[in-house]
């Protein structure tokens, strides 16, 4: 017996011994930190790329709190375009452009490791590189001048945002770009602007097969539904603003349940529901339910292509489409304070479209977690109530406009268009 027991304690010494570990997670190093991107991970608000609000983008705040150094390509006062400013919460909320027209670069000498441009889809991230012209036809160009244009501009070298980022030899790649394939469709209230599938997919797959080759650590983010973004109100919630049914203003205005309407719809609601105009709205200001379903699906198709692309590159996937849909059904309270998608909810910046301070904070730690879950980095996480005590566009309760109705003026909403969509007038 003892024999036999002796040589069973043999065979499991053995085995314990051969038997394979489970090996450690892979770790980042985010000392070379490298940004690849749009507006929103330029840290845009406001409709501006503008220094003050920059400092306070996703992944300027992830880099602070990693305690490396993201260099910015920082935007003098009053901004590119100048910077949007709250007069009055209202109702209606007044909302105009600061004065003055911006030196561009605060220091045209810095090489920035944020390479995002406002208004990039994925292709333009592969391929659009700076003209240098500084005065570009379209705002997008200007912006890529000013981005990644300097200091390259100044000795002829000029690289697209994937070219930069294989150029500075990156140890980690934060990614988050496709948005503006699916969100122009939205703010043009015209699915049909939303980038092919097969175009989006091929030129993501490029950019994700050219990144990995540098050997970096990929972060990459989803696109969220562009319904919660609250440069688009909702049929029912116009109807809850009036106080009125959905079902008496909606054949007046040409509306039914789960369409949405853009900022241009406005100035024309009250003179038909008030007899001066006839209706209904026209098909140009109402994103229809049946172009929703379109975009969200599109948009479901290219985050399940994100996601095998995160899964194959072995990258961390950030799920920002969770995290905005959560957002938008319940809001989030923070210092005792509920926050919400709404238009001066406190998550969304006066554009409608890019988040305020606290929205972006919330994001960076998104991203934190999902860097900490796949590569151990052991960041700590952004103090969103801290940020929140200091955001100029989280107002006390009292000040809350009590309508969603004319948040976004028409003009404005039409530069976005022309910044997200390259052949808008």
């Amino acid at each position: 017996m003892k024999t036999r027991w002796a040589a069973l304690t043999i065979v499991v010494s053995v085995m314990l011994q051969t038997a394979p570990v489970a090996a450690d997670p892979p770790r980042a190093d985010l000392s070379r930190l490298v940004v690849v991107g749009d507006s929103l991970s330029a840290g845009f608000q406001n409709f501006s790329l503008l220094d003050r609000q920059q400092v306070h983008g996703y992944a300027s705040l992830v880099a602070t709190q990693a305690r490396v150094r993201l260099r910015l390509p920082l935007i003098a006062d009053p901004g590119i375009p100048a910077v949007l400013a709250l007069v009055s919460p209202g109702p209606p909320p007044v909302i105009v452009p600061e004065p003055g027209t911006s030196t561009g670069r605060v220091d045209p000498t810095v090489q920035a490791t944020n390479l995002a441009v406002p208004g990039a889809a994925v292709q333009d991230a592969l391929a659009l590189r700076p003209g240098c012209a500084f005065d570009e036809a379209t705002l997008v160009d200007v912006l890529t001048d000013f981005v990644l244009g300097l200091p390259g501009c100044l000795v002829n070298s000029t690289r697209s945002q994937v070219e930069w980022a294989e150029a500075l030899r990156p140890t980690t790649v934060l990614v988050w770009i496709g948005n503006n394939d699916t969100l122009g469709a939205a703010l043009a209230a015209d699915a049909s602007l939303v980038t092919p599938a097969t175009a989006f997919k091929r030129a993501y797959a490029e950019m994700m097969r050219r990144l990995a080759a540098t050997g970096t650590r990929l972060v990459v983010a989803n696109i969220p539904d562009v319904t919660v973004i609250p440069y688009l109100t909702s049929a029912e919630t116009l109807a809850a603003s009036l106080g009125l049914p959905l079902s008496t203003i909606g054949p007046v205005l040409g509306l039914v349940p789960g369409d949405f309407v853009i900022p241009d719809a406005v100035p024309l609601i009250q003179p038909i529901l008030t007899g001066q105009a006839h209706g209904p709205l026209p098909a140009s200001v109402v994103l229809a339910a049946l172009e929703v379903r379109k975009i969200r699906a599109a948009t479901a198709d290219f985050n399940a292509f994100i996601a095998a692309q995160a899964a194959r590159h072995d990258a961390a996937l950030v799920d920002i489409h969770a995290l905005l849909d959560r957002l938008s059904r319940r809001g989030i309270v923070v210092g005792g304070q509920r926050l919400t998608t709404a238009f001066l909810g406190g998550l969304f910046s006066l554009d409608g479209v890019h988040p305020t301070n606290t929205g972006y904070a919330i994001i960076a730690n998104e991203f934190i977690r999902a860097l900490d879950e796949e590569f151990r980095v052991g960041i700590r996480p952004v103090s969103v109530a801290d940020v929140k005590a200091e955001d100029p566009l989280v107002l006390p309760e009292e000040d809350r406009p009590a309508t969603s109705m004319g948040h976004v003026v028409p003009d404005q909403g039409a530069a976005l268009r022309r910044l997200m969509i390259r052949n808008q007038p």
